[in-house]
């Protein structure tokens, strides 16, 4: 096998459109978690690999020449891995994310915090309506807002009870600008994102600058130390053309240990 991605992301089936038109054997790997998940161009795979030894036995087994992360800038414990994997076999690695939206102009009226639960703190003193918008996993971290004016914006339904005065609005990205009006329209005074990032600001924050909606900014953690990060798919293309002509097979063995 040439590449392994790692997906689950727009760019990652950007990438692999790209690649299987080019002839380039590959796997997308989906980790499984959103129920229904776009169709990918190529062989996929769903579900972990089992830490980072099911990673490299994986890799190892099918002959991998390159991996790319292309996973979302928040699935910390996946980048982790990976850096990992590819350290150990000395494997090339890339890491394909968009530019964080910190050097956007907008991003210094926001107010950004370290993670989900200081963003929960942080709107204890901000108003309703409250437009959540950081996918079905943390919602966990915002209970504790209680009967408060909430609106959740994810692709599948959150598993806990939600507390009085909140609503679920399951919808998959992206969204127009027309869209985000109408939610915006039924009063959303702040909004909770991930720095998701991008060369542009997506159109609820790019609303939200011209509304005056508050907004709250979930920073992304720490890139790992392994590996070249990319942020289009055009130079992704290009580094792994790069990568399969010129990668030499060397023995899979740890480098650790």
């Amino acid at each position: 096998m040439d590449v392994l991605i790692l997906g689950g992301t727009t760019k990652a089936r950007q990438l692999a459109t790209r690649l299987v038109d080019e002839g380039v054997d590959l796997c997308t790997s989906l980790a499984g978690r959103t129920k229904s998940p776009r169709p990918v161009p190529g062989l996929t795979r769903l579900g972990g690999f089992g830490g980072v030894d099911g990673l490299k036995e994986f890799l190892t087994d099918n002959e991998v020449k390159v991996m790319v992360d292309a996973s979302h800038p928040f699935a910390a414990t996946m980048h982790g891995h990976a850096a990992q994997a590819c350290r150990d076999l000395n494997l090339p690695l890339a890491r394909l994310a968009p530019p964080s939206w910190r050097t956007q102009p907008e991003a210094a009226t926001w107010r950004w915090v370290d993670d989900h639960y200081s963003a929960a703190q942080a709107l204890a003193d901000m108003p309703d309506v409250i437009l959540l918008t950081v996918g079905r996993q943390p919602v966990s971290h915002y209970l504790r807002l209680g009967p408060r004016q909430v609106i959740v914006r994810c692709v599948d339904a959150p598993e806990q009870e939600l507390p009085e005065g909140w609503t679920v609005l399951q919808e998959r990205g992206p969204f127009t600008l027309d869209r985000e009006r109408e939610i915006f329209s039924q009063g959303v005074a702040t909004v909770v994102s991930k720095d998701s990032g991008g060369t542009d600001l997506d159109p609820k924050l790019r609303l939200a600058a011209e509304t005056d909606v508050q907004v709250v900014m979930v920073s992304r953690g720490p890139a790992p130390g392994w590996g070249d990060e990319l942020s289009t798919v055009d130079e992704t293309v290009q580094w792994t053309s790069d990568h399969i002509a010129t990668v030499i097979e060397l023995p899979r063995q740890a480098t650790t240990q």
